[in-house]
């Protein structure tokens, strides 16, 4: 085996151990309990560097990374499912597939609208059969009257795998987007900042959605 490719194995291994833990988290999430990222992370932080996991030292970060574009809309499927990892079936009244250019180009993003209102953002493997759920849009409290929903900025603490605080630095790749408390606009959720997107704005979403897989090593 060379160099190079103990490096890739390394690297597959690395994306595969941080994947897990977000999976584990939602799956957490899914059966009710209030499980909230960003005291995992600190919580982590704080321990013996010795007794943290392997990787645990490489964190995802976008730097100074700043992507803009545009979405070109390439067409809605029907019939879309989801299965979570922990066997839960997502059901979709609505997907859409948009087509990124500008610094989005060679993304391609997928967004599933369920009926309860929720919208989950996902990247879509090149040839469009394979995806990964990355985002989700809840619809606000006040959705009613603002038709915005939101989504939680992961990228913060030491891993780059948890959310930011109030008042915490995002990305630069959040400058354009409006943002605000999760937990201001959805009661119960974590109090993590969040992009904010209104119901029809695509853009927004598959813009969050894209960024948060470039974070991942995704796109």
């Amino acid at each position: 085996m060379n160099v190079e490719t103990a490096v890739q194995i390394v690297e597959v291994f690395r994306r595969k151990s941080n994947e897990a833990f977000d999976e584990i988290v939602e799956m957490l999430q899914k059966e009710g309990l209030a499980i909230d990222p960003v005291a995992i992370e600190h919580e982590v932080e704080g321990t013996d560097p010795a007794g943290r996991p392997a990787g645990y030292d490489e964190p995802w970060s976008l730097g100074n990374t700043t992507l803009s574009g545009t979405w070109e809309f390439v067409r809605s499927e029907d019939g879309v499912t989801y299965v979570w990892p922990d066997k839960t079936v997502a059901e979709f009244d609505r997907f859409d597939i948009y087509q990124g250019a500008g610094g989005f180009t060679g993304i391609t993003i997928g967004l599933g609208y369920e009926p309860k209102g929720n919208v989950v953002g996902f990247i879509l493997g090149g040839g469009g059969g394979s995806k990964r759920g990355l985002t989700v849009f809840f619809p606000a409290d006040d959705f009613a009257t603002t038709n915005e929903k939101v989504s939680m900025i992961r990228g913060g603490g030491q891993r780059g795998r948890s959310g930011f605080a109030p008042g915490e630095t995002l990305p630069a790749a959040y400058a354009g987007y409006k943002t605000d408390l999760l937990r201001d606009r959805v009661a119960g959720k974590w109090n993590v900042q969040a992009v904010v997107a209104n119901a029809d704005d695509h853009a927004s979403m598959a813009g969050h959605t894209a960024i948060q897989a470039r974070l991942r090593g995704l796109a």
